[in-house]
């Protein structure tokens, strides 16, 4: 009886990562999508809802704290809840670049984009896609998903540095153009970021399972 509830508790915690995750998910996507379209009003719904994040980030901590407080797990069950804090935090990273991306698009709202937005939404559907991978992986116990989905993270670092040299060009072609080419390399690092942070979750994934840390 009570090893099933100790696995109820984890079961749910599992449920309740996924669901900060997609609510992660919700916010890079409306805040591209608020770029994209200079919607003003949407980019401030993603900075506002920014604390209900934040709140989840601090109750998720605290069950799992509760849980090895309770518990006293030992190997794999304790790895388990070690890395869904750590995992929990880099989530709620990522929810954070939403909120500089919103930012950025407050800020640039009233200018001309000095290019079409082609290489940033397509970053951000690829972080998304690996955020949700990533998670999976978590909650499934399945290290091989994880180290594919780190793997998968050098794309978007490439697709930066393809989007950083492309703004060089513009600002050395018109100084004019470098306060907007400035924000649009700030935005693709928030990106390339969000990369780092999925592939912080894969490793914990595998910790979890192998109790090695190792750099994916």
């Amino acid at each position: 009886m009570i090893r099933q509830h100790y696995e109820d508790d984890l079961a749910e915690l599992s449920r309740e990562i996924m669901k900060m995750g997609l609510r992660v998910e919700e916010a890079m996507n409306k805040a591209v999508e608020s770029l994209k379209n200079k919607n003003v009003e949407l980019a401030q719904e993603v900075i506002d809802d920014d604390d209900i994040i934040d709140q989840m980030e601090k109750d998720l901590c605290d069950k799992g704290a509760l849980i090895i407080a309770r518990e006293q797990p030992v190997a794999g069950d304790l790895r388990h809840l070690i890395s869904a804090i750590k995992i929990i935090t880099d989530i709620e990273r990522i929810g954070d670049h939403a909120v500089h991306i919103a930012k950025a698009t407050i800020k640039m709202a009233d200018e001309e984009y000095i290019k079409p937005l082609v290489d940033i939404p397509r970053m951000a559907e690829m972080g998304c896609s690996m955020l949700s991978r990533a998670v999976a992986a978590y909650v499934e116990k399945d290290p091989k998903a994880a180290v594919d989905v780190a793997a998968s993270d050098e794309i978007l670092d490439n697709t930066h540095k393809q989007v950083v040299r492309e703004l060089l060009t513009y600002m050395m072609e018109d100084p004019h153009k470098i306060e907007g080419a400035m924000s649009l390399m700030y935005i693709s690092r928030f990106l390339e970021r969000t990369g780092d942070h999925v592939r912080n979750i894969c490793e914990w994934v595998v910790f979890a399972d192998t109790g090695e840390h190792e750099s994916l």
